[in-house]
């Protein structure tokens, strides 16, 4: 049983949602936003990124240059570029193990931190690990759909690092991040 006092590196979380806490569909992305998925990148560039099969179905192909973990219940699912786990504990287990691999090697690229990079199923069993969330809050009329955990907001220092207005094709959004205080 992983304890949050007993983690060898922090877990932080990364997610865009809109006002409704919609992260997605099941199927696809949203909403593009090029600003997002460069924020995206260079925050989570050098690390282990831990993601539902679902999640990793709608990317497509393993994300370059971090550990792509993906947690499933299914004991023959399998692909290239993706490092199979049937458990949360064993996610971070081979989370670690990447970091401490990676390391030795090139301290100025890995980071020693592991992200929760989705879906909602992620995010609900890793979210009490987490003492950081980065956060992209989408201005995008949608109610139904997969959420992301309701949190209790008394908990979490927020902090808005930028706006952006919406420009042709892409939606209002923010970013933020989020501190646990309690």
């Amino acid at each position: 049983m992983i304890t949050k006092n007993k983690l060898k590196n922090p877990i932080f979380c990364i997610v865009a949602m809109n006002e409704n806490r919609i992260i997605g569909d099941g199927k696809k992305l949203l909403w593009h936003l090029p600003g997002d998925l460069k924020r995206l990148k260079k925050i989570t560039m050098g690390s282990p990124l831990i993601m539902g099969r679902k999640t990793w179905d709608s990317i497509g192909r393993p994300l370059p240059g971090r550990a792509n973990i993906v947690l499933t219940n299914s004991i023959s699912w399998r692909a290239e570029g993706a490092i199979v786990v049937n458990s949360f504990e064993d996610a971070i287990f081979r989370a670690d193990q990447w970091i401490d691999l990676n390391w030795k090697i090139d301290q100025k690229i890995v980071q020693k931190k592991i992200f929760l990079f989705g879906g909602a199923e992620i995010y609900k069993i890793g979210l009490k690990y987490c003492d950081n969330i980065e956060m992209t809050k989408v201005n995008f009329n949608l109610k139904a759909g997969i959420k992301f955990p309701k949190l209790n907001e008394t908990d979490w220092e927020k902090t808005k690092l930028q706006h952006n207005l919406a420009t042709n094709d892409v939606p209002e959004h923010s970013f933020w991040h989020y501190r646990r205080i309690v």
